[in-house]
């Protein structure tokens, strides 16, 4: 009998440790997009959650989520949703992805700047805030790089950046700028693989933008290389190093142990 109700509750804890939810979230009222189509994002919720990152994809921006999907078949994905899984990094953190309607151009990464975007982007944290009541880090790759330095600027514009308790900089494009009027209120973390291959995220990038912002603000910034993965005999800014292929559990310990020395979580 004993064993048996011991069975029952591991495979309920399983069971809520893998909840994942595909979730629309709607424009708010005081919003007005180019575009009226919901965001939508994909929620790994953890068990006991201390924190929540909410990732800004790289490429064009969208990964054509469906209302069943719970998982994303990528090596850098399979990553993060670690941070949520009590059996990998603890369980500590709910993991959001977004999953733009419109693909942004990779080559002009203007649409990265637009108004929309940044609404879009201010619209999830909210939405997530408000559902979760849990601190928001906001997470950006590759080219949402750019999406991260315009949000800063964006938030600082607006009064808001008591939006977010912290942000990580993940293989971010060469074009991404983190040179702000105002300083920084938030810890910031710049993660890249020592062998990246992609030549429009250079690791030389990362490093100035590193330099830079800690030089300009009182706050916690940090660079971690990644070392471990694989190459792919593929477009190298799409996979291998630059996307921490076989890379297993480094990303989310490299978060997970920024997350919880240079927060008040």
């Amino acid at each position: 009998m004993m064993k048996n109700c011991i069975a029952f509750i591991t495979l309920l804890i399983a069971s809520i440790a893998c909840h994942t939810e595909v979730i629309q979230v709607d424009k708010n009222s005081s919003s007005s997009f180019v575009s009226y189509v919901p965001t939508q994002t994909l929620y790994w919720k953890a068990i006991n959650a201390k924190a929540l990152v909410v990732l800004v994809p790289g490429g064009n921006g969208t990964l054509g989520l469906k209302r069943d999907d719970t998982e994303i078949d990528v090596s850098f994905y399979k990553s993060l949703k670690a941070l949520s899984e009590p059996n990998q990094v603890y369980g500590q953190f709910d993991v959001v992805v977004i999953d733009f309607p419109l693909a942004l151009n990779q080559r002009d990464l203007s649409s990265r700047a637009s108004n929309e975007h940044m609404v879009r982007i201010e619209r999830v944290i909210d939405f997530y805030r408000h559902k979760t009541h849990l601190p928001i880090w906001l997470m950006g790759h590759s080219n949402a790089g750019v999406s991260l330095g315009h949000f800063i600027r964006y938030l600082q514009s607006n009064k808001k950046s008591w939006l977010l308790s912290g942000m990580i900089a993940s293989a971010i494009r060469n074009e991404s700028s983190f040179i702000f009027n105002e300083s920084v209120e938030f810890p910031v973390l710049f993660i890249h693989h020592k062998r990246d291959e992609c030549p429009s995220a250079s690791s030389v990038y990362s490093l100035i933008n590193h330099d830079r912002l800690k030089r300009s603000t009182p706050q916690q910034v940090q660079f971690e290389w990644m070392n471990s993965g694989e190459s792919e005999s593929k477009d190298p800014c799409q996979s291998g190093f630059h996307m921490y292929y076989g890379s297993g559990f480094e990303l989310p310990n490299i978060i997970r142990e920024f997350m919880m020395k240079h927060s008040n979580i």
